[in-house]
């Protein structure tokens, strides 16, 4: 895509649609001093569900700030899987780079626009046509410096006839308090693939988060799109953007919130169903505590024949303080078209407790045996070891509720 540096520029000024605005000169775009690799790095990658030790996973991933500090595919894996930074794919591949910018505007808003100005690194991860990768690929991005700026820009490419897995994890180190994640992803699922992208973010009171993603499916395609946000966060504000193109195509985004602390979050994802005979779900599992706030929103337009849509955003506030609103909305361009959603928000059931507490539960293992229950993964279809990894995070976030 060509990019018009003077509205890029004007577009520099311009806030996103929902959630804080930031001032992005109060954040610094280069670290102070360069992160090394070391336990401490590894366990905060660890906290997100990525393992960097592991012998069962295809390819690894590892920016810390601006620098990559572990890029790998495992030799097996050589002729399925590719695992890069982006701009060693830009000088690889010439159409990488017409690629990049097509599912997401750089003058959407101030955040696009500062990273298509000084992008700073950022992962490309391609699937071969017609492989079948059972095993996950993981990536991890941190931030380290205090107050550093991380501005990214990732490419996934899933070729026609692929199944794989990608699992992300996106935190911040004990060393650095207040900073903020700029993410940019592109997705491509081609005719007949499968791709599964679970992406886990565990961030602190002084991180500001604004990822940007879009995603393409073509004909025949399948997304599981995958999103844990998990603890205390300063803010968050994202909003996928799923097209169905293709014919019988499906995309099924499943987001899992605990929120707590201070945090402001404005999460949710929209989807165009474009193929006949396609699918879409947008499920979101929330829960609020202590003075949070969250805005879940989700959208769905269809404008072709046989297509369904659903949306379901279900909130569970444990504190007087917190607030959630579920913002659901459908638009059918299309006779042919069934579009339903669902929204509910409220406390925990006293019959639930009550029934619990009858069989000889203390009165806070019924409500954290409720709470765990509410962010149940088991529909995100993962693989066990990585269902297991975020099951236990969830566990120890919940710690002392």
């Amino acid at each position: 895509m060509h990019i018009d540096e003077e509205e890029l520029n004007k577009a520099l000024d311009k806030p996103a649609d929902y959630g804080p605005d930031l001032d992005l000169s109060s954040y610094l775009i280069e670290p102070e001093e360069a992160a090394r690799l070391d336990e401490s790095i590894l366990k905060r990658a660890y906290d997100v569900g990525i393992d960097l030790s592991r012998k069962d996973s295809a390819g690894n991933f590892l920016q810390v700030d601006h620098s990559v500090m572990v890029k790998a595919i495992q030799k097996r894996f050589e002729n399925d899987v590719e695992v890069m930074t982006i701009d060693e794919a830009m000088g690889k591949y010439d159409w990488v780079k017409g690629l990049m910018w097509n599912l997401i505007s750089p003058y959407k808003d101030k955040y696009t626009a500062f990273v298509a100005k000084n992008r700073r690194g950022g992962y490309f991860i391609r699937v071969l046509e017609g492989r079948r990768v059972y095993i996950p690929v993981q990536a991890c991005l941190l931030l380290y410096s205090p107050h550093i700026m991380q501005a990214l820009h990732n490419l996934i490419i899933a070729e026609d006839g692929t199944e794989a897995h990608i699992i992300t994890g996106c935190t911040h180190h004990t060393k650095s308090v207040k900073g903020l994640h700029l993410g940019m992803t592109e997705i491509y699922v081609k005719r007949n693939a499968k791709l599964s992208f679970t992406m886990v973010h565990k961030w602190g009171p002084g991180m500001d988060v604004r990822p940007r993603t879009g995603i393409l499916v073509e004909e025949g395609g399948t997304m599981f799109y995958n999103y844990v946000l998990l603890g205390e966060v300063g803010s968050i504000q994202t909003y996928p953007a799923v097209t169905l193109l293709g014919d019988n195509s499906r995309i099924s985004m499943n987001n899992v919130v605990y929120l707590s602390g201070s945090s402001n979050a404005d999460l949710g994802g929209g989807v165009a169903i474009k193929g006949s005979g396609s699918r879409a779900e947008l499920l979101t599992n929330s829960v609020v505590t202590d003075r949070a706030k969250l805005v879940s929103r989700g959208s769905i337009v269809s404008e072709a024949p046989g297509t369904k849509g659903h949306i379901s955003c279900k909130g569970l506030m444990l504190s007087d303080s917190a607030e959630i609103s579920a913002v659901p909305l459908l638009t059918s361009k299309n006779a042919d078209s069934e579009l339903t959603h669902e929204a509910a928000i409220g406390k925990i059931a006293e019959e639930q407790l009550f029934y619990l507490r009858s069989r000889g539960f203390r009165l806070d293992e019924a409500e954290s045996l409720l709470v765990r229950g509410f962010l149940d993964i088991s529909s995100m279809k993962l693989p066990k070891h990585v269902e297991r990894s975020i099951n236990t995070i969830i566990e120890q976030t919940m710690k002392g509720f």
